[in-house]
């Protein structure tokens, strides 16, 4: 295998891509999640997405090199590997539980919801006939486990890639945003600014640190903790590059048209720049953009349902068949929060489950996990 073809067919980078996949779902695609975490702050806010993924990506170097090391991939594995198995160890798996279905029912209806947002808009498609479509596919992304979950992913994520930068390119070659308006200005947000930032940046990435039970799921790929921190370190760069690149997108515009972040008059920020480039082809690109963001999102977190409720319905003997079931109700679930709305879901169902993970991911992996992790390569 010459060097080339080692790169592409890195499996870290198909690990890397599961956490880009469970990211780049349509909050971050449309620029929503941009909009309300740091736009308001000025060039501050443009910064803290460097803070909030290194958050993330510290939950989820040590959390998937855990279950790397011990062979569990099944979160409630991970749980009893990690906790015990005795009191605290079980009301945590309950409590990983209750976390997990408040992700698929926060990020999986996001992702639906905007699939369905993009569909209607273009098609004049109802919700159910682009969310029924979108289930299925996620379905059939999952039917043959980690391995066809981390290799879609990874093609996928280089598409994201191209078409995130070619939108940020088109955009400051318009000459349309104004960016040295936009660097001069204050901030929106004046009060306690640094402060708010920084708060912001961490709840953001309590928030995507749930992502963790995606990565873990295909955990079983990595060969050692090396590859875990190649994983871990290109997830972060490829991941900070596009949302800064999304959030300067937005920020050159804030001058021009200040209602481009005002989530209550403008719900898809960067497709509100889009419409303004009068490229109509750069659209269909960008709905593109928007189904790929949908189908890693979607897939990652079916993956992570099927390992971790695989053994509830054994009486499935088909895997496939079986996985394809797990993944139909887990992304029912997904279709029953994105009826829930755009609004509700950014605003609220995320913050919950942000303050959820500080407690059930954040604290642990940087504390217990990390410290059974120290210890076993002391024992080494």
């Amino acid at each position: 295998m010459n060097k080339k073809q080692s790169i592409f067919a890195a499996s870290y980078l198909g690990v890397a891509s599961v956490w880009l996949g469970g990211h780049f779902g349509p909050g971050f695609a449309t620029g929503v999640f941009s909009a309300q975490y740091y736009e308001k702050y000025g060039v501050i806010g443009l910064l803290m997405p460097l803070l909030a993924m290194l958050l993330t990506g510290g939950v989820m170097f040590y959390m998937v090199e855990f279950a790397r090391s011990k062979g569990t991939t099944n979160y409630r594995s991970f749980v009893q590997a990690a906790f015990g198995e005795d009191t605290f160890g079980k009301i945590m798996v309950v409590f990983y539980d209750i976390l997990f279905v408040g992700t698929v029912i926060g990020a999986g209806g996001l992702a639906i919801r905007g699939e369905a947002t993009i569909l209607g808009n273009m098609f004049h498609m109802s919700f159910w006939a682009s969310a029924i479509p979108t289930i299925i596919v996620a379905a059939l992304l999952c039917l043959y486990g980690s391995k066809l979950v981390a290799r879609s992913s990874k093609y996928m994520m280089y598409a994201i890639v191209v078409i995130v930068l070619l939108i940020f390119i088109l955009s400051s070659a318009s000459g349309k945003p104004d960016y040295a308006a936009a660097f001069k200005a204050p901030p929106i947000e004046q009060n306690n600014t640094l402060l708010n930032a920084i708060w912001k940046a961490i709840l953001y990435g309590c928030f995507q640190s749930t992502i963790a039970f995606n990565v873990m799921s295909v955990s079983d790929l990595l060969e050692s903790r090396a590859e875990t921190r190649k994983a871990v370190v290109t997830g972060y760069i490829v991941t900070v590059i596009l949302m800064i690149a999304i959030a300067v997108t937005l920020f050159g515009y804030i001058p021009v048209n200040p209602d481009i972040i005002n989530l209550g008059k403008n719900s898809n920020p960067i497709m509100a720049v889009i419409m303004g480039l009068g490229m109509p082809w750069l659209v269909w690109v960008f709905a593109i953009l928007m189904t790929l963001a949908v189908l890693t999102s979607a897939a990652g977190i079916a993956n992570a349902g099927c390992v971790r409720f695989s053994k509830l319905f054994s009486f499935i003997k088909n895997i496939q068949l079986r996985r394809a079931v797990i993944t139909a109700i887990l992304l029912g679930i997904a279709a029953f929060g994105a009826s829930l709305g755009m609004g509700v879901l950014t605003q609220k169902v995320t913050g919950y489950i942000g303050y959820a993970g500080i407690l059930g991911l954040v604290i642990p992996a940087f504390t217990i996990v990390r410290a059974k992790l120290k210890k076993d390569s002391d024992a080494k």
